[in-house]
């Protein structure tokens, strides 16, 4: 199995932990269920109050401005991680975790392929268990047009997880009509008192919104921490 790191999530905090991770020299996967919608936000517009080191400081460098444009960003976004050796993106869905005793083995997608990796971190976002409603509509979704990931959360939910509702409103947009997600974040009782690292199972870890950690900047932060609980662990042969 090789040491390295899984990220199930394409949003800002898997972005930035695949990204801080890979330029540390660990071999990273980064599994998604849509490399279109890398690092996405939810304005058309913003001014983003980049990290130092953080991906988001290398795009909006590369950029020119801190006010992007969304997809401008995703572009740029996937253009970096995209060239950094150490790590590969791969356009899937995640729908099991993996185990062998008490420790995380890697992940399974809807594919039914076996990614095997002895680090997992969990950014899913507004993913699990996700339910958009635009007006009367109720869609499974995370995001507009986005599949929830349920599988996962039915996989976690049987493997003991707790859960606490959350959720998202987002307002009108380039004229397309108002919209809220409810979705399932990590309980607390979950969370280690260890950064990033998460209780119940060995080299497993979240950051973002799946552990109710929201905002752009929080998001970043998050991942990029992430990503130094996970070299810190790899240095470390007892953890």
């Amino acid at each position: 199995m090789e040491q390295g790191l899984i990220v199930v999530g394409g949003g800002i905090a898997g972005c930035e932990a695949a990204y801080a991770s890979a330029r540390a020299g660990v071999s990273t996967l980064l599994v998604t269920t849509s490399l279109d919608t890398l690092y996405a936000l939810a304005h058309d517009n913003y001014v983003l109050n980049a990290p130092s080191g953080s991906l988001m400081e290398a795009c909006t460098a590369n950029l020119g401005t801190p006010l992007v444009n969304a997809v401008a960003l995703r572009r740029e976004a996937k253009r970096l991680l995209e060239a950094e050796t150490k790590l590969h993106l791969l356009q899937s869905t995640t729908s099991e975790l993996l185990l062998a005793g008490n420790a995380v083995v890697g992940v399974s997608t809807w594919e039914g392929v076996d990614r095997l990796c002895g680090r997992v971190a969990l950014c899913v976002g507004s993913f699990l268990s996700a339910r958009l409603k635009v007006g009367a509509s109720v869609e499974h979704a995370g995001r507009l047009s986005e599949m929830a990931y349920d599988d996962l959360y039915r996989d976690l939910e049987g493997k003991g997880f707790m859960f606490d509702a959350a959720q998202l409103q987002v307002d009108e947009l380039s004229g397309g009509l108002p919209y809220t997600v409810d979705f399932s974040v990590l309980a607390e009782a979950e969370l280690s008192q260890r950064g990033s690292r998460l209780k119940r199972f060995a080299g497993l870890y979240a950051a973002g919104a799946c552990v109710g950690h929201f905002g752009y900047l929080s998001a970043a932060l998050d991942g990029m921490a992430l990503a130094a609980n996970v070299i810190e662990d790899l240095g470390d042969p007892t953890v």
